[in-house]
């Protein structure tokens, strides 16, 4: 009998509702704390849905140039946490399509296509469905970036689950692959749980706080390894596969274990705001799927907890983890998907709207056009604000050297798609379309918002430019994929 297919969204469950997502981490040089040094920091988010169709734009629809006050309503987390003056949009963004893939462009049909060629700026591979053609932008930062921190890139994903239970969308949920120790380009697939998050980052950490580290060493002690914690269901895969995939997963335990001794012997080093985090505790529990094309009456259907894990829970740690981690300069890169790619999450707990991201987006909300734009507009303020949220957190922050963590940093939140001609159906005004799309950039380094925040025109312009532009503004001169470009504009 041959051996079992393991689907590829694959995870290992353990005590508590502990998993690990599979491969995990690699190790690299130890770390050593830099007191007194300054290094720059770049964070890309990433929201899985369009933010226009049917000829509105709920983002972009704004006068080009500085905000003034005046943001649209997807935008408005930038005036309630004052960060309006150093974030821009850049809008007019286009991923080019063709049945004959163009340079840094995707095929016709969009869902699993758009952001693997936004993330890299290589066109997409037909032969490598759902998966990453090049290495993202996170790990190209990296290469500069990360030198010897502990982890040279956080990735996360504050949606745990697909949700939608009759197809698989053909996305595992990741959009960040680098180039490996043999030369090979590997996908990395994020953590979604808020506990591993946290214990990846600070167990072993022992804060200077005389509680603190109290209650720091009572956790250690009552600490059980990660790797233990699943270690029944990790033998239960490895006597399932073959002896090359037993190999590289036993490397990864390994590289797991090694850096969990690692963490063990480090300290918090001397910056003025590090600190760790209280303890998260246990992940909210992962709701059940949704099926968006059953029940008589569609508004009722999801007005339940179905589709919906907490993510407001889960993005907040994951935004405090980030903020500290990039303090503590445990890291200095960040991958976080607030959603999928095609997001089926239910909105109902969060908004107050019966149905899911994807169905808005489509126009399955509420009684007509005016309602289905506000509800886009809102889903896509929630995404913002997160991303906002970190933005103040950094600003708010004082760097090694007394000046703002912000002044140090780059920041972009990356859109699935945006809305215009799809090649796939022909129609026009399509949200199955990379015409006219946004970007928001955050952050002062290397130039960044010299002026005010604001909206920057770039129209044509691939989106790999926009993360290009930040790149280089934290000291990273490579490009990504197929673009060389750079966007005028968001560097004084």
């Amino acid at each position: 009998m041959g051996r079992r297919r393991i689907g590829r969204r694959r995870f290992l469950r353990g005590i508590g509702g502990t998993t690990l997502a599979l491969p995990f981490l690699e190790i690299f040089a130890p770390h050593t704390a830099r007191a007194g040094s300054i290094a720059n920091r770049y964070s890309f988010m990433f929201a899985g849905f369009s933010i226009g169709s049917y000829g509105n734009d709920q983002i972009a629809n704004a006068p080009a140039g500085p905000w003034n006050g005046q943001v649209t309503r997807a935008l408005l987390p930038l005036l309630d946490y004052g960060v309006d003056d150093v974030v821009s949009l850049v809008s007019g963004l286009e991923i080019p399509v063709g049945t004959d893939i163009p340079a840094a462009g995707r095929p016709a049909n969009f869902h699993s296509t758009s952001h693997q060629v936004l993330a890299t700026g290589q066109r997409f591979d037909p032969f490598n469905y759902g998966q990453l053609p090049g290495p993202s932008s996170d790990w190209v930062a990296a290469s500069v970036l990360a030198q010897d921190t502990p982890q040279p890139v956080l990735t996360y994903r504050a949606q745990p689950s697909f949700y939608r239970v009759d197809f698989d969308g053909g996305t595992d949920g990741t959009i960040s692959a680098r180039i490996n120790d043999e030369g090979q380009l590997e996908q990395v697939p994020p953590i979604t749980s808020p506990r591993l998050a946290f214990e990846s980052l600070f167990e072993g950490f022992v804060p200077p706080d005389p509680a603190e580290a109290l209650e720091a060493t009572r956790m250690l002690e009552m600490r059980k390894s990660v790797v233990d914690l699943v270690s029944e269901d990790a033998q239960s895969l490895l006597s399932r596969l073959g002896r090359e995939d037993e190999i590289r997963m036993q490397r990864h335990f390994d590289e797991l274990r090694a850096l969990e001794s690692r963490l063990d012997e480090l300290e918090l080093p001397d910056a003025p705001a590090c600190q760790m985090l209280r303890h998260p505790g246990d992940d909210p529990p992962i709701g059940d799927g949704i099926d968006p094309s059953g029940g008589a009456d569609y508004n009722s259907y999801y007005e339940n907890a179905n589709g919906y894990s907490d993510e407001e829970l889960r993005a907040t740690v994951m935004t405090d983890l980030i903020h500290m981690a990039f303090t503590c300069d445990i890291s200095r890169v960040s991958s976080f998907m607030l959603t999928f790619a095609q997001c089926f999450m239910n909105m109902y707990t969060l908004l107050d709207l019966p149905s899911d991201l994807h169905e808005i987006t489509h126009g399955s909300i509420g009684s007509g056009e005016a309602d289905m734009q506000d509800a886009l507009a809102d889903c896509a303020a929630w995404h913002v604000k997160h991303f906002a949220r970190l933005v103040d957190k950094l600003r708010d922050t004082e760097d090694f050297d007394g000046t703002s963590m912000l002044d140090n940093t780059g920041l972009v939140l990356a859109f699935e798609g945006g809305w215009g001609f799809d090649l796939e159906s022909g129609g026009n005004s399509s949200p199955h379309s990379t015409e006219n799309m946004v970007m928001l950039v955050g952050g002062r380094a290397g130039g960044l918002h010299a002026s005010p925040g604001g909206h920057v025109p770039a129209q044509g312009s691939h989106p790999a430019a926009v993360l290009n532009t930040v790149l280089s503004a934290v000291g990273v001169d490579e490009t990504l994929g197929e673009v060389p470009d750079l966007v005028d504009g968001l560097i004084g």
